[in-house]
């Protein structure tokens, strides 16, 4: 399989690449995705469960005696289409893994409950599950996961859609779901198969 490029029509198309195109594959093995109540999130059980080669990037990097200076700038980004300045940026590098779901404002989220009474993704009194919250109602609450993983010695992270209602995508393509897909600075992420249903785009940074 191909690496997932950068569409032409990106918010890369200002930004020179400098990388070759290069190839990955998806994970093939058991993605973690269980029905687990003692895996919670504000007493809502997550249908979501970190692999056993989880790690925080502040854990691997303790581990590895890497000093503050020396270690990675790690972050979400998170833009709406046409406008420049970002609307949140989120630091990735206390946790494992990051859960990526709808969080809506409050008027935003009466209103979306109103239009979509009988998706079993909505309801009244909506809990949030996400760490990085999307406000935008096409989002699944559990829309996918940035997952932090140790493979032979390297810290590496992974995306992976969480059986989401409109699909990931990753540069333009949709990922397959409930597969690991290794992610790399600058890659850009849609929460819809679709571009022109999603508002919002994530950029993942990684700087070294």
């Amino acid at each position: 399989m191909k690496r997932y490029s950068r569409s032409q029509n990106s918010r890369y198309d200002q930004i020179k690449r400098s990388k070759a195109e290069c190839k990955i594959h998806p994970s093939f093995e058991p993605s973690g995705i269980l029905e687990a109540e003692s895996n919670n999130s504000n007493g809502e059980p997550l249908k979501y469960v970190a692999p056993p080669d989880s790690v925080s990037p502040d854990e691997f990097w303790d581990k590895i005696k890497l000093t503050i200076s020396e270690r990675p700038i790690i972050k979400a980004i998170l833009y709406k289409k046409g406008i420049k300045e970002p609307l949140r940026e989120f630091n990735l590098d206390l946790k494992s893994y990051y859960i990526i779901g709808r969080q809506l404002p409050k008027e935003k989220r009466n209103i979306s409950n109103e239009n979509n009474e009988n998706d079993s993704d909505s309801d009244t009194t909506e809990v949030i599950l996400s760490d990085i919250g999307i406000p935008d109602p096409g989002c699944s609450k559990e829309h996918s996961v940035i997952q932090f993983r140790e493979k032979n010695k390297k810290l590496l992270p992974y995306i992976m859609d969480l059986n989401s209602s409109n699909g990931t995508t990753l540069n333009g393509i949709l990922i397959p779901r409930a597969r690991y897909i290794e992610l790399r600075n600058e890659d850009l992420i849609l929460f819809s198969e679709f571009d022109i249903d999603s508002e919002y785009e994530l950029l993942f940074m990684f700087v070294k």
